[in-house]
């Protein structure tokens, strides 16, 4: 049994990647795994402030918000998924905000075995264009291993993916982990 972390930084409580997120975790617990899913848009995720506070007092962020317990279980985690739709050519403002608030600890982030869920309105070429900041934060992973990449293109609006196979794919790579 493997724990594994969803992190779903769609606003849209029945976007595309959030109803993709939530076919991964019935996949995954149908395999047996034990899962947490974050909906980021839900908590409340200050800004880095780039105080170096976190620096100076052992690791804890100076801000008093849910981060800390993201942070928590996100430690805890054998296994992440990193999901987001693709807004102007990039990852959304939750999961960039959460990247940016992971600071405190990018130095012991850990072994973990990533997957990948983006959505977008437009086709894969722009999804593939648009991970940088993804990418950058799994390089500093120790041995970071992208193990899936689901990528739902030209679903502009909110439950397009629910009619395509990808939204079946979404419980295999789940089931698969």
């Amino acid at each position: 049994m493997k724990r594994i972390l969803i992190l779903s930084s769609s606003p849209r409580k029945r976007g595309n990647s959030q109803l993709l997120c939530e076919q991964f975790q019935k996949g995954a617990e149908a395999a047996g795994h034990q899962t947490d899913l974050v909906r980021l848009a839900d908590k409340r995720i200050g800004f880095c402030r780039a105080c170096d506070g976190c620096m100076r007092n052992g690791g804890t962020c100076v801000l008093q918000d849910d981060m800390a317990q993201v942070l928590r279980q996100f430690q805890e985690a054998d296994v992440v998924v990193l999901a987001t739709p693709v807004y102007f050519y990039g990852i959304s403002a939750q999961m960039k905000a959460f990247i940016d608030r992971t600071y405190p600890i990018w130095q012991r982030l850990g072994h973990k075995e990533v997957y990948y869920i983006v959505s977008a309105g437009l086709g894969k070429d722009i999804i593939e264009r648009s991970l940088g900041d993804l990418d950058g934060f799994v390089e500093h992973l120790d041995q970071p291993v992208i193990r899936g990449r689901l990528y739902a293109a030209e679903v502009m609006d909110a439950g397009l993916v629910k009619d395509q196979p990808i939204f079946r794919e979404a419980y295999e790579m789940g089931k698969g982990v």
